[in-house]
């Protein structure tokens, strides 16, 4: 019965929690969530797990619930694996043509599996997305987003090869495993929230997507269905918290509830609090103080990161703010705009249910398996399952 089960079982995985939810797709309609549940663990910091039993744990409960929740007997499940534990290699291939004919979906395997060679080169990881930032053929300036069905000799792709740590990959193999799933796909957190959560119109040209989470962000530099670098650093919105906390001597709780009511755009008097709860005293200056401070930090990993790659990366892109970390704060995109001497836009999902931007990772790994259940040929042009 499980085997032909239509459900699909997707499990999110932050910095701060694992997610697990089970839906299916309706005909002609939107994925329909049948169950869902989420986890807390310790996370992980430069890529290295805190607690490793713990998060191995909380995928294990969080899953056991939802399978429980909907009584469902899916094989298949769709991991997404956060930056700090991805990278990208991006490469220009060329692939000849035995004629002059059109190009079909079998020629576009056949160029991405040329330039596949991380079995040898790359040990330590697994690949488990390929896309194309665009094609061109026949040695023609033309550059195209897709080229099925375009009559040509020759093909050239530049590829990005979205690479899993072997390491992670088998620890979330082993947990799949004894929950019962067989089928088990993996999808970088990044590449999904470039390709699901902006149109084709927004991925014509290059951009930056900065996904801050509560311990781990990253930012991605992309364009069409590719990316062409993605750094991962360990800083998020929980060390704001952390720093109103330490400095103002107040307890956790009061300072993640300063961090959320704190206003960067507010000209704070001298005595207006934020926070008092008998036990606490948060005021609005120090608070906007701190968080500012952690921003500043921000915005210097950020410039310095755009220095990097300017030689592909121009200074009048898009950038695009999403996460948990500091896109809800209020005045953050303003403050950081300025810090970085270039535009910031809000990120948010399109996903009835999902349209926060903490809930921006969940909501690209279910418009990404939804497409992929959807239509076959999305699955050839842009997921690759060589996750082994």
């Amino acid at each position: 019965m499980g085997l032909f089960s239509k459900d699909i079982a997707i499990l999110d995985v932050t910095s701060r929690t694992v997610s697990v939810m089970i839906g299916v797709k309706k005909a002609r309609g939107p994925f329909v969530v049948k169950g869902a549940t989420e986890k807390p663990h310790q996370g992980y910091c430069n890529g290295k797990w805190y607690e490793p039993a713990d998060t191995c744990k909380a995928v294990g409960d969080a899953l056991r619930d939802v399978l429980e929740q909907t009584s469902s007997r899916t094989k298949k499940i769709y991991i997404s694996v956060p930056g700090e534990f991805a990278k990208v290699v991006t490469k220009e291939v060329d692939l000849n043509l035995d004629k002059l004919r059109h190009i079909t979906d079998d020629d576009i395997d056949a160029l991405f599996r040329t330039g596949n060679d991380f079995k040898d080169s790359e040990c330590d990881y697994v690949v488990a997305n390929t896309s194309a930032i665009y094609y061109s053929v026949d040695g023609e300036d033309k550059l195209y987003g897709d080229v099925r069905g375009v009559e040509a000799s020759s093909l050239h792709g530049c590829l990005s090869y979205m690479l899993a740590e072997k390491g992670y990959v088998e620890m979330f193999d082993k947990i799949a495993s004894d929950m019962g799933f067989n089928d088990v796909r993996y999808i970088s957190t990044e590449w999904a929230e470039c390709v699901s959560l902006l149109d084709d119109k927004q991925r014509e040209n290059v951009f930056v997507l900065i996904d801050t989470g509560y311990i781990s962000s990253s930012i991605t530099i992309a364009k069409g269905e590719g990316i062409l670098d993605m750094r991962s650093f360990s800083m998020g919105g929980g060390h704001i918290a952390g720093d109103i906390c330490e400095f103002l001597g107040v307890s956790f709780d009061a300072a993640e509830d300063a961090k959320r009511l704190v206003d960067l755009n507010m000209r704070y008097g001298a005595d207006e609090v934020i926070i008092s709860d008998g036990e606490n005293v948060v005021y609005g200056n120090y608070a906007a103080e701190i968080a500012k401070n952690r921003l500043d930090m921000f915005a210097d990993i950020i410039n310095g990161i755009f220095k990097e790659v300017e030689d592909f990366a121009p200074s009048y892109m898009p950038i695009y703010l999403t996460g948990e970390g500091i896109a809800p704060m209020r005045g953050a995109k303003r403050y950081l705009s300025d810090k970085i001497s270039r535009k910031v836009e809000i990120l948010t999902p399109k996903l009835p249910g999902y349209v926060k931007p903490e809930e921006s990772s969940k909501a690209a790994l279910i418009l990404m398996t939804d497409s992929l259940t959807e239509q076959n040929n999305l699955l050839k042009r842009i997921f690759k399952g060589d996750k082994r």
